[in-house]
């Protein structure tokens, strides 16, 4: 807070201190929709274990801040939590899961003489009432109400009957919180009596139930908006997707109803960028590409306060923002993707990855692990989408050229991207965004394969990188040799041979093909240097066929290798006349310039 700002404005607060019993004992909690998403991590949890689980006496646990959402007059009322709701979260799960345990050792040891059975069940009875409570005509309460279906699913309510929901990053985390606890507490258990069984239980639930927190509570839910913005949170702190979800629910709309609309509207957006992503900061990327997809760029500490200044206090964008966002996100997700696939064309529809040569390009930066050039792509992606002015063929032509410069720059030669990389894409991407013509359109297009080209790498060192590209799926090898001879990259480069010369459409599925040693595997040595591992010595293939051929010679399998539509060149046609059943070592290193060069002059050209 300012030192302008006068008492007037300072937000009023008050503050006790609780222990977590206190607090499941005498309030209701509920997670509000611009909070974050659950995403304590292992080392996290076993923080928690050890700071609290297995403290010998109470622990200060740090604070929840909080506001009343809803009062009631004979029953607890619920607090919105605005930080904390980690804490309170893990100290849940673990509830759960002690009061399962109890219930296990209950069915465990059923018919032993000498064991209390009803004991068991009753701990376990009344573990479950720090998860759910009741009032005095009987209505039911989560002590914790979160958005996940799984939550109450799954940690509060077992018996619940299941929804059917997706999971979605923040239920993976709880999901992995809870294993982490059952896996804890069974080898807490291990080697124990069944009566030493629930003492241990009762110890692991006393301590969790025994930390303390500072309970901090606002006047309202404003307050709270503007109090999240200044809070970190003990895991981490908060980021850029945090804040932005928070920006937009408060600035967006004042009912909540609305707000409610928009939340759950970025969970969507959310979810669809997490698409197999399992990166903790996969929205803030995606966020601060899609900025540079559009506007000039800014470093990422610095994008909040451009999105902000940005919306200002106009509720229309703030809207208009987060829609900015949506449609982003639908080409978003499919980046750095080696799965992507051809999408269906819709006539009504302007859609990309309806076009096969765009989606092997966007298979291709994936397979290089090239991320850098995503403001570019979502820029020409959207651009083809919601106007005219870029043609079918410009869309292939800007995607050829990125792929061709990175697999000279990235996949071959491993230069690396550096700021000027970014920025070149950045450039671009906002060039062609204010583009309001064709004209415009050609005119970044040709300034940026002008740029691409003269960025290349050494040819001579691009060559050499080529020869040097081998499969030999067989070897124990190192992680930077997997790297340049995974399957899927020697696919894509064969591949490209072969619809460089129409024998093979845009849009295959690189995983039904197969890899083809001309000269067999079986007369190669185990050094992955040997010619025969070589690219010069590979071919691709139908797994049909690859599985017919064999070890055949070279000569049993020209015919079958022309009718696969394999990339049948001039150095395999010398081959298949010579009347040698297998190519030499000499012959294999020809046939690796010819493709190199073959490789750099047409097929990866600029």
């Amino acid at each position: 807070m300012s030192e302008a700002t006068s008492s007037s404005d300072l937000i009023p607060i008050e503050s006790q201190t609780k222990t977590i019993q206190t607090c499941f004992r005498q309030c209701l909690y509920e997670v509000p929709n611009f909070q974050r998403p659950y995403s304590w991590s292992q080392d996290q949890l076993s923080d928690f274990w050890d700071d609290v689980v297995l403290a010998k006496g109470d622990f200060f646990f740090g604070s929840t801040v909080t506001w009343v959402s809803e009062k009631r007059d004979l029953f607890s009322d619920t607090y919105s939590i605005i930080d904390g709701q980690q804490r309170l979260t893990t100290s849940t799960i673990l509830l759960s899961v002690v009061r399962d345990a109890f219930n296990d050792v209950a069915k465990k040891y059923a018919d032993a003489a000498d064991f209390d059975v009803q004991a068991a069940i009753s701990q376990a009875v009344t573990t479950q009432r720090y998860l759910i409570t009741k009032d005095d005509d009987g209505n039911s309460y989560p002590i914790l109400r979160r958005p996940e279906k799984m939550f109450y699913e799954e940690i509060q309510n077992p018996n619940a009957i299941p929804s059917g929901a997706r999971w979605n990053g923040s239920a993976e985390r709880i999901g992995e919180a809870r294993s982490f606890f059952e896996a804890k507490i069974l080898l807490a258990l291990k080697a124990l009596t069944p009566r030493e069984q629930i003492e241990q239980l009762k110890s692991i639930r006393s301590n969790a139930l025994k930390a303390r927190v500072i309970q901090v509570e606002l006047a309202s839910e404003e307050d709270g908006f503007l109090v999240f913005e200044t809070l970190n949170t003990r895991g981490a702190d908060l980021r850029l997707s945090d804040l932005v979800k928070n920006l937009l629910i408060r600035g967006g709309a004042t009912d909540p109803a609305d707000r409610q609309a928009i939340a759950d509207r970025w969970d969507r957006l959310v979810d669809r960028v997490q698409l197999g992503r399992v990166s903790a900061d996969v929205v803030d990327r995606f966020i601060w590409q899609s900025w540079n997809s559009r506007r000039e760029a800014v470093k990422e500490p610095e994008l909040f306060k451009e999105i902000s200044r940005l919306v200002g206090a106009d509720s229309a964008a703030h809207l208009a923002y987060l829609k900015e966002l949506e449609g982003d996100a639908e080409t978003y997700q499919w980046l750095e993707s080696e799965s992507v696939q051809v999408q269906v064309k819709n006539r009504n529809a302007r859609n990309a990855f309806a076009l096969p040569e765009f989606v092997d390009s966007v298979r291709a930066l994936a397979i290089f692990n090239v991320s850098v050039a995503n403001s570019t792509v979502i820029a020409v992606a959207r651009k083809f989408r919601e106007t005219k002015l870029i043609k079918q063929g410009q869309v292939v032509e800007v995607l050829r050229l990125v792929e061709a410069f990175h697999f000279q720059y990235t996949a071959l030669t491993n230069s690396g991207s550096t700021g000027g990389t970014r920025g070149r894409y950045n450039r671009f991407a906002v060039r062609l965004e204010n583009a309001k013509s064709a004209n415009d359109v050609a005119s970044a297009i040709a300034d940026l394969k002008e740029k691409l080209r003269k960025s290349l790498p050494d040819r001579g060192r691009t060559l050499q990188a080529f020869c040097s590209l081998f499969y030999a799926p067989s070897l124990q090898l190192t992680q930077a040799q997997k790297l340049r001879s995974r399957k899927i990259f020697i696919a894509y480069v064969l591949m490209s041979f072969a619809k460089l010369e129409g024998l093979l459409p845009a849009g295959q599925n690189l995983t039904t093909w197969s890899i083809e040693h001309i000269k067999p595997q079986a007369k190669a040595s185990t050094n992955h240097r040997d010619p025969i591992y070589a690219i010069g010595n590979l071919t691709l293939l139908t797994s049909r066929l690859n599985s017919s051929l064999g070890d055949a010679p070279l000569s049993s399998k020209a015919d079958a290798l022309k009718k696969g539509r394999a990339y049948f060149d001039s150095e395999l046609a010398k081959w298949e006349s010579s009347a040698n059943d297998y190519p030499s070592d000499a012959e294999i290193e020809k046939r690796s310039l010819f493709l190199a060069t073959e490789a750099l002059d047409r097929v990866w050209n600029l």
